[in-house]
């Protein structure tokens, strides 16, 4: 073996490349003396990785389609060989790469709980310890001795996942699932990851959803054409992925019809975090700053700004206002929140200016979107957080 530490995952020049079938139209006599056969490319789905991953952390990869993400987990789990290099985990790994991958359509949600067991080496005893927990965890009691043909994707999710979740694996590699399913299936299987983390698992998550990314892990590898193109923290990773888009983060867009537009516009607004970097998430407590680029084409005397902050429905979770005084041409204001108070979710700030009073509703100028990573520790949209205290717990009596 490797002599790897359990939950340790090492990278080292791992190369792997698929053939890509060209076709292309081929004549009468081409066909016949079949010749003109559609010609072959051979594509790197990884090119040279380096990769080291520590036990117990939890790593998102991410990337364009086609960047070698789930290649990586395959050859990591075993199911594709490498070309060249090294891929290997230390301890016993478990994989989620697709959804109902390897369930037997026509066997029960219990039958197919004893394969998956034994496709990850697990003995049928060693599964008859763990069904009872898997079925609970999976909510899926009602429907367990049914066959999962007739399950929805959300129910192969749960089934999928509660399983992998309680083999006890040092390695856990999953691609793109916890974007599947219910808020409250999430949370729990996040919780559940978390769990594993703190006694020494190790997780390998692939999501196209920046959400999923933040919420659990605190290390982001972005992949571009089957090499590393960034390693290292959430926020900047993602930040870096959405740059290499061309996507502007922490950016906006005008939500003012051009027939309402006028002398006074705001026509830039930018969400910076504490060191002034453009950013599209916040974690709750960082320091929020958005900065407000105003073109004021005709002086105005009385010029008010307006900012609000709403949920992803719509609703206001916050709005303030202020007076600008007299204003002209290019005016850059800013607002500072020193503390975010918001709990996980996405959000958008909105903003507006109007030459005599406070701007309201449609006559708000711009909006920036913004997300913050969700926590274990409370629901809801305010941060409340606080410490809870037991009183009067009832004492065991004494030995006399």
């Amino acid at each position: 073996m490797s002599g790897l530490r359990p939950g340790e995952i090492v990278l080292e020049q791992a190369s792997r490349s698929f053939d890509l079938m060209r076709e292309r139209r081929r004549t009468l006599k081409e066909l016949v003396v079949r010749r003109g056969a559609p010609g072959r490319a051979r594509v790197p789905a990884l090119d040279c990785v380096d990769l080291r991953v520590k036990p117990g952390e939890a790593v998102g990869l991410i990337g364009r389609n086609g960047a070698g993400k789930t290649s990586t987990l395959r050859c990591l789990a075993g199911i594709v060989p490498l070309d060249s290099g090294r891929a290997e985990c230390g301890g016993r790994v478990v994989s989620l790469l697709e959804l109902a991958a390897g369930f037997g359509a026509d066997f029960t949600g219990r039958e197919n709980i004893y394969l998956s067991g034994a496709l990850h080496g697990f003995g049928k005893e060693e599964m008859e310890e763990r069904i009872e927990r898997i079925v609970e965890f999976s909510e899926l009691s009602e429907f367990i001795d049914a066959p999962v043909r007739g399950y929805s994707s959300g129910m192969n999710l749960r089934l999928g996942f509660s399983i992998v979740a309680h083999l006890d694996a040092h390695v856990m590699l999953i691609d793109e699932i916890l974007a599947v399913g219910d808020e409250s299936f999430q949370r729990k299987c996040l919780a559940h990851i978390s769990e594993r983390m703190e006694a020494g698992a190790t997780l390998v998550l692939v999501s196209h959803d920046p959400a999923a990314i933040e919420r659990v892990c605190r290390r982001v590898v972005v992949l571009e054409r089957g090499r590393v193109a960034f390693d290292g923290d959430v926020a900047e990773g993602l930040l870096f992925y959405h740059r290499m888009l061309g996507t502007e983060t922490g950016a906006s867009e005008s939500v003012r019809p051009s027939s309402a537009r006028g002398d006074l516009e705001i026509t830039a607004l930018e969400l910076r975090d504490s060191e002034g970097r453009r950013r599209h998430s916040f974690r709750t407590g960082e320091r929020l700053t958005a900065a407000i680029f105003l073109d004021c084409r005709v002086p105005a005397e009385r010029a008010v700004a307006a900012l609000e902050v709403r949920d992803v429905r719509g609703e206001r979770c916050f709005r303030t206002d202020t007076s600008l005084g007299a204003v002209e041409g290019r005016v850059e204001l800013s607002f500072e929140v020193p503390r975010l108070a918001l709990l996980g979710g996405e959000y958008d700030v909105a903003v507006g200016v109007h030459e005599h009073d406070a701007p309201v509703g449609s006559l708000l100028d711009r909006v920036a979107r913004f997300s913050v990573p969700h926590t274990l520790e409370g629901e809801g949209t305010a941060d409340l957080r606080g410490t809870w205290t037991v009183a009067g717990r009832a004492q065991e009596p004494v030995p006399r």
